[in-house]
């Protein structure tokens, strides 16, 4: 415990004490003034007994970070509990410290993240609650806990770290999505699983005896026939379809968005018209996965599979903690080849600030029939663009900044 505990620092009292004890010592040696040199070895002595006492509170102080959960939204209150154990030697001294959390940028403290407590012997646990807002997305570390003892006569201090950071994921937040909006990701979702879940022949379903309940429109008649006793397909992808979540990473997709109605969006760098664009994603993935059975995230360079809750939900939320936007990324139609047909055979959500025609005729000609397109852009596509997306079967999902009042 002591190996752990820094070495107490003097006060501002501490270094007068000090140095007055020095200058008495020796004063008091040079003309063999006795009661200068007791008076000084007195307050030398009470700088030691300082250190003793310090370590004596510092030294065995345990403590631990309780918090309900490792991932918060934008917008929501992240809550811990800090709970500090003291000596449990009966003749240990009782003192008052000042315990402190660490909170970065990206969170904005709602209650104090600082307060007086009291331990030692027949002392409960202190506990220390904080509540903090979070800003930002992103990973963040909060903490340590560190706490600062000082001895009783104020001329020391110690200040230790008693509970280590941890890393806190901070998710993107969603964005209302209208009627029509739902509606259109409902029905490609819908028209998707029924062309997955049809069976052609017993070439690509498997067979299996009729079962009450099964749908008439599943009995395979010519093998029912051929075997004396109804049978029914049971296509191996008769099962809600998957979906993959493609965000554009390119900085040049977020620039000159139109300044008249994205003013605040029309940033140099195109940074908070991205920013709004992975709340877009945020919020499409959160609808599909209510929908489908899995939904994967796909940036330039990042496949972000599911290995948690159904879904996939949690990892997509996450990966898109990490996002950022590059001039340098690929565009979306470079990454989806390498991505379908290996990981998700169903449908395609697009995320991205504007789509040229170019853009949009590569995103029709790199999904197949068995796919489904949709495409969430921030400002409404070009007549010509959203043509070439309805003739490919692709569905198009605007959703602006709900401030500017941009037009659909």
């Amino acid at each position: 415990m002591l190996r752990r505990t820094p070495f107490p620092r003097p006060t501002a009292r501490g270094w007068t004490v000090i140095a007055v004890g020095i200058g008495l010592i020796g004063g008091g040696l040079v003309a063999t003034t006795s009661v200068a040199v007791s008076a000084g070895l007195l307050l030398l002595v009470l700088v030691v007994l300082g250190v003793a006492m310090a370590f004596l509170v510092a030294a065995p102080l345990r403590g631990s970070r309780t918090a309900p959960r490792a991932t918060v939204q934008v917008g929501e209150v992240y809550r811990e509990r800090i709970t500090l154990r003291g000596t449990s030697v009966p003749i240990g001294p009782r003192s008052t410290l000042l315990v402190r959390e660490q909170l970065e940028d990206a969170f904005a403290s709602v209650s104090d993240a600082e307060v007086y407590v009291e331990v030692g012997p027949s002392v409960p646990p202190a506990v220390f609650d904080v509540e903090a807002l979070a800003m930002h997305r992103g990973r963040s570390l909060v903490g340590p806990v560190t706490i600062r003892v000082e001895d009783p006569f104020g001329l020391l201090r110690i200040d230790r770290p008693v509970v280590p950071a941890e890393e806190v994921v901070v998710v993107p937040a969603s964005t209302a999505l209208s009627a029509m909006d739902t509606g259109a990701l409902a029905g490609a979702v819908s028209a998707d699983e029924g062309r997955v879940g049809q069976g052609g022949s017993a070439d690509d379903s498997e067979l299996r005896p009729y079962r009450p309940g099964d749908p008439i429109r599943r009995v395979h008649w010519a093998q029912s026939a051929r075997r004396g006793e109804l049978h029914v397909r049971q296509t191996a992808q008769a099962q809600p379809p998957e979906a993959v979540i493609a965000l554009d990473l390119r900085r040049s997709s977020y620039q000159d968005l139109g300044r008249d109605d994205l003013a605040e969006l029309s940033d140099l760098g195109g940074d908070a018209a991205f920013e709004h664009a992975v709340v877009v994603a945020a919020s499409v993935a959160r609808a599909l996965a209510a929908r489908t059975s899995r939904v994967v995230l796909v940036t330039d360079d990042t496949v972000t599979r599911h290995a948690g809750d159904a879904g996939g939900l949690t990892d997509v939320l996450v990966g898109l903690a990490d996002v950022r936007v590059r001039s340098d990324a690929r565009a979306v139609t470079d990454v989806l080849p390498d991505v379908r047909g290996r990981d998700v055979h169903g449908m395609t959500a697009v995320v991205t600030g504007h789509c040229t025609m170019e853009q949009a005729t590569a995103l029709v000609a790199s999904t197949n029939g068995s796919s489904r397109g949709i495409l969430a852009t921030i400002v409404p596509p070009d007549p010509v663009v959203r043509g070439i997306l309805d003739r490919g079967g692709w569905r198009t999902l605007v959703v602006p900044v709900a401030r500017t009042g941009a037009n659909r």
